[in-house]
């Protein structure tokens, strides 16, 4: 994109706040949403351009959410300028690195600094959760949007859809594989709530030039299991964390939060697994249809490392899972080879 196909309302905002007319324009990489993203430079000014298809509910909840959520002290980019004409924010440039390019530079390697930068990220997670029973006060909507039961059986469903069905060619499931899925959903149903961001992953989590975090791409924010978000950052098949990582790092947040005191610490791992889960295949999920079904080849990459860390997952839930069936794990066993 070059500056003369931005539209005219953004243009004119620019102008007025100092930016020169030959500002520069430059790409930032999206993920699977479908959105575009520019850097816009001046001088020793910048901003990011977030242009979307059309205005639709997750454009709205962005804007709205991103004003929220600033006003409660959450770590989220300021909004300049909204131009409904032509679906585009500005918002605050929160620097070129995130999660991922910290701990994985260049595709490479993991970095000896997750251990530093972890905890300040689930610190800022736990500010997040923190904050919930005084958002939802404030804001019914996000209190009444729930991630509740349908939402998680959605979730094994998308799993069975295009991982099992669309990507491993598995067309009979089992009705105890499908019973597991469905208490799955129940149990993390039933988990306590809280402010969750639902896609709490290392390419939406900033690094800013200052090493403040920043949180991006809440729109689909909503009241869910506290284990859900955690599940979200320490299973990422993005980074490949290992076990003893994920423990250690559970064990952090478990300590630090005040709303796990209720659970032992073997029944707050139990629950986390139980999230974990859920989360991690919704993720393979999305993976499979992505690269096969939308034709973005760059996440086939990820199916890989995410069946491996489903593998490591159903071996934890194997060893306190009560009333699961053996079949449930043959065939996990079989699907995940």
């Amino acid at each position: 994109m070059n500056n003369d196909m931005i539209s005219p309302a953004v243009k004119d905002f620019l102008l007025s706040h100092g930016y020169d007319a030959d500002f520069e324009v430059s790409n930032i990489a999206g993920a699977g949403s479908g959105r575009k993203y520019y850097r816009i430079a001046s001088g020793d000014r910048s901003c990011v351009l977030q242009v979307s298809a059309s205005v639709d509910d997750d454009f709205k909840r962005f804007v709205d959410y991103s004003v929220a959520f600033k006003d409660f002290g959450l770590p989220v980019p300021s909004v300049y300028f909204v131009d409904e004409e032509s679906a585009s924010v500005l918002q605050e440039d929160l620097g070129a690195h995130n999660v991922l390019d910290e701990v994985r530079p260049s595709g490479q390697g993991k970095s000896g600094n997750v251990r530093i930068l972890y905890p300040v990220i689930i610190d800022a997670l736990i500010k997040w959760q923190e904050v919930s029973r005084s958002l939802f006060s404030a804001r019914s909507d996000l209190w009444l949007r729930r991630f509740d039961f349908a939402a998680l059986k959605w979730e094994t469903d998308y799993f069975t859809e295009h991982y099992l069905m669309g990507h491993k060619g598995i067309t009979e499931i089992p009705e105890s594989v499908r019973n597991c899925y469905s208490m799955l959903a129940l149990t993390v149903d039933a988990q306590p709530k809280v402010l969750m961001h639902r896609d709490f992953q290392s390419q939406n989590i900033m690094v800013k030039p200052d090493s403040d975090i920043a949180f991006v791409d809440y729109q689909g924010a909503r009241r869910g299991s506290m284990f859900y978000d955690l599940a979200s950052l320490l299973w990422d098949p993005y980074v490949g964390l290992s076990l003893t990582e994920i423990q250690d790092f559970f064990e952090y947040w478990r300590t630090s939060f005040r709303e796990t005191k209720t659970y032992t610490k073997e029944d707050a791992w139990e629950a986390f697994i139980h999230a974990s889960l859920q989360r991690v295949m919704q993720a393979m999920g999305a993976y499979c249809k992505l690269s096969k079904v939308n034709g973005i080849q760059k996440f086939e990459q990820y199916i890989e490392p995410g069946k491996a860390q489903l593998r490591v997952l159903f071996g934890e839930f194997k060893k306190i899972a009560k009333v699961t069936s053996p079949e449930v794990f043959e065939f996990m066993e079989k699907a995940l080879a």
